[in-house]
């Protein structure tokens, strides 16, 4: 299957956005000079080209490159609000995002106007797709396939952009092509038009994927599912899902490792993922992973820069599991920092999730304490699920070296279907079935570890590792209590899910979030000491503020969250 997008970006302008070639795909041959619509519409190639361009914007993309950390697929701002990482580096970097951390929430801060701006950018395009596609096919009408597929994919791709400004700010004005005044209210709901636009997307788009990176029914059927799920239309959320899992399109793939490595990470799991590349004719690295590179080691580690998003003590903790290789609950539990050679028995999943001293970083060799910044202040782990191999490339040149990799981000994996569906299942009373998706991912979870050297998955009892001890057991039992159940799947969304960007808005979601933070706080802040500074969230943390600069350039037509 070719690729669609590995893109290379182009300085041509089209109603505020730019435009954009892929790499190996249908559209080889970029245009040259500033485009109109009208001269877009006009051929496919034109078509295709602002598609593209609506598909470059879930990377996060702004308009003026990177460094626009709050739009990063991976929304690791928003999730420094929950209990899976800390902000990390060092006293003085980066306290705007401390600030997130620790619940002090302003409605100034510009990582929110970063997604606020990337979102709307990604809207800005879809919905030009739209209109390109639509007014080709005035003078091809037998093309009507074609653009109906175009059509489709930029619905989708305009409802995902809407979808993740539900899920940040909850409460934001939504625009489709036909929209002519751009200072709307934001006090419509959100979620039906969502839907509306989801539906609308699914009766559209082929039934399976023409290339690498684009969307088709079973795709869009799934976020649909997801929606529902945010709504808590439980039977809704399930019959998609279902949909999914029936189609037999996707299988998780043999080690969860395989999601995050460059070599297999589209996979037969992957369903949606920002596609990145390096190396291709774009000088700035702009089709690179560029709003998670701050995640690597910092100090005299193989990139000297720079040591945010640590894995907290409790994440880690979480991994812990007891004599039957289940997972061990973390609630109330005193937290402890968890070397290499401890006696804890480790889910080994931890081993891709967080790197511990001791312990082989990927191919980098064994993680050591002088690669924290700031030693200590953040924790003492680094974060890997956003790291690359030392034998994979990286963009040649430029300050940021090996910051910047062909590394892709996984927006949806089959295993969150699954997961998400397991939810479902226990709202219905259907218990039994929720067990059996939640052993599909511990099964798999349990076929391999980090090894030694090169030797990136491993069996979990392989004689090499001298560094930890490691078990996976499934539920063997029958789950006849819902609340145990519900507890067990959303444990497993943890830490299956780590560092993917799920956490906050599951927390959320769930109505848990200050329960959970109010628990984990106080422990964490006996190890993280800046912790004692933090607030604990309210009701009012269940949206993050609109943007001040937002609400000022709507001359107040923009109304702010309750409670900023």
């Amino acid at each position: 299957m070719k690729r669609f997008l590995r893109l290379t970006m182009l300085v041509v302008p089209l109603m505020g956005i730019g435009i954009y070639s892929c790499k190996d795909s249908f559209l080889d041959t970029p245009p040259q000079a500033a485009l109109s619509n009208t001269l877009l519409s006009s051929s496919k190639a034109g078509v295709d080209a602002t598609l593209i361009a609506a598909y470059k914007s879930i990377g996060g993309w702004t308009g003026g490159g990177a460094n626009a950390w709050g739009a990063a697929p991976s929304n690791w701002v928003y999730n420094l609000a929950a209990d899976e990482f800390h902000k990390g580096s060092e006293p003085g970097d980066g306290d705007s995002w401390l600030a997130v951390q620790l619940f002090q929430w302003n409605p100034a801060e510009g990582s929110f106007n970063d997604k606020w701006r990337s979102c709307y950018e990604g809207v800005s395009r879809a919905n030009s797709a739209i209109t390109t596609a639509t007014e080709f096919l005035k003078t091809n009408a037998s093309e009507k396939a074609y653009t109906d597929a175009v059509i489709g994919e930029a619905t989708f791709l305009r409802a995902w952009q809407h979808f993740e400004l539900y899920k940040v700010f909850k409460n934001a004005p939504y625009f489709t092509e036909a929209d002519k005044d751009f200072n709307k209210a934001n006090d419509k709901p959100m979620v039906p038009l969502i839907q509306a636009d989801l539906e609308k997307a699914i009766s559209l788009l082929p039934a399976n994927k023409t290339s690498v990176g684009r969307v088709d029914k079973t795709v869009a059927t799934a976020y649909l599912g997801k929606l529902k799920l945010y709504n808590k239309d439980y039977a809704g959320a399930l019959a998609a899902f279902n949909t999914v899992i029936s189609s037999g399109k996707y299988k998780l793939a043999d080690c969860i490792y395989d999601n995050v490595n460059i070599a297999t990470e589209n996979n037969s799991e992957n369903m949606f993922s920002v596609q990145s590349s390096v190396n291709d004719g774009d000088a700035g690295g702009a089709n690179a992973n560029n709003h998670d590179r701050l995640g690597l080691p910092h100090g005299d580690s193989f990139t000297s820069c720079c040591g945010f998003k640590q894995p907290s003590n409790d994440l880690v903790m979480a991994f812990k599991v007891d004599a039957n290789g289940l997972p061990m609950s973390t609630k109330g539990v005193a937290v402890k920092r968890i070397e290499a050679g401890a006696t804890d028995v480790l889910d080994p999943r931890v081993e891709y999730t967080a790197g511990r001293t001791g312990v082989p970083y990927l191919d980098w060799g064994p993680h050591k304490d002088s690669w924290i910044r700031g030693q200590g202040y953040q924790g003492w782990y680094s974060p890997k699920r956003t790291v690359h191999l030392k034998t994979q490339p990286v963009l040649a040149g430029g300050w940021t070296g090996t910051q910047l990799s062909a590394l892709n981000f996984p927006l949806m994996r089959y295993a969150d279907v699954l997961l998400m569906a397991a939810e479902c299942e226990v709202e219905a009373g259907s218990l039994e079935k929720a067990r059996e998706y939640v052993n599909m991912i511990r099964t798999r979870a349990g076929n391999c570890t980090q090894g030694a050297g090169t030797n990136l998955k491993v069996a979990i009892n392989a004689p090499e590792i001298t560094w930890g001890k490691y078990a996976m057991g499934t539920y063997k039992t029958a789950w006849t209590d819902k609340a145990a159940a519900r507890e067990a799947v959303r444990t497993e969304r943890r830490l299956e899910l780590a560092l993917e960007g799920h956490r906050v808005f599951d927390l959320q979601r769930w109505g848990v979030y200050e329960a959970v933070m109010a628990d984990y706080i106080p422990r964490e802040s006996k190890l993280v000491t800046i912790y004692g500074q933090a607030k604990v969230p309210t009701a009012t943390n269940y949206a993050f503020p609109i943007p001040s600069t937002e609400i000022a350039k709507s001359n107040g037509v923009l109304k702010q969250n309750p409670g900023y």
